[in-house]
C-alpha cells in the first residue's frame, strides 16, 4: 500500500490540505515538492475555499511556489479564499520573507486560527 502524499479534510466547509508527518513532526520534503510541482493544481482544481497546512514542511522551492501563486490567483478570480497555516520552519519563513510571499498569502498559525477568516467559527 502506497503512503499518502497529502491528507485532505473538510473542516466546517473549508478544504484543508496537509502532509503526513513522521514521528519527529517532519514531512518528506521530496514528496511535498513533487506534489506541488506535478499534482497540486489538478488536485485542488475545483476547490474555492482552501487552507494549506505547511506544518512540518522544512522548505519549499520555486517549483512549489509557482503553483501556489497560480492557485491563489485562480481562487481570487472566482471569489474564493486560500490561506496558509503552519509556516513555522525557519527556512520556510525565510523563503516567504525573501520572496515577499508573506505579504501575498494570508498566513495563520493553525487551521483553527484561519477558519474565522472564511466566515466560520
Amino acid at each position: 500500500m502506497a503512503l499518502k502524499v497529502v491528507i485532505d479534510a473538510t473542516v466546517k466547509g473549508v478544504h484543508v490540505l496537509s502532509f503526513p508527518r513522521d514521528a519527529e513532526g517532519l514531512c518528506n520534503l521530496d514528496q511535498v515538492r513533487t506534489f506541488f510541482a506535478n499534482d497540486f493544481l489538478g488536485h485542488v482544481a475545483p476547490i474555492r475555499r482552501l487552507i494549506i497546512d505547511l506544518s512540518g514542511v522544512a522548505s519549499l522551492d520555486s517549483s512549489c511556489l509557482g503553483p501556489l501563486v497560480q492557485k491563489m490567483r485562480e481562487i481570487k478570480d472566482q471569489g474564493g479564499r486560500l490561506v496558509l497555516v503552519g509556516v513555522e520552519a525557519p527556512a520556510l519563513q525565510e523563503i516567504f520573507a525573501l520572496t515577499r510571499f508573506d505579504k501575498v498569502f494570508p498566513i495563520y498559525h493553525t487551521v483553527n486560527d484561519a477558519l474565522p477568516t472564511f466566515g466560520v467559527t
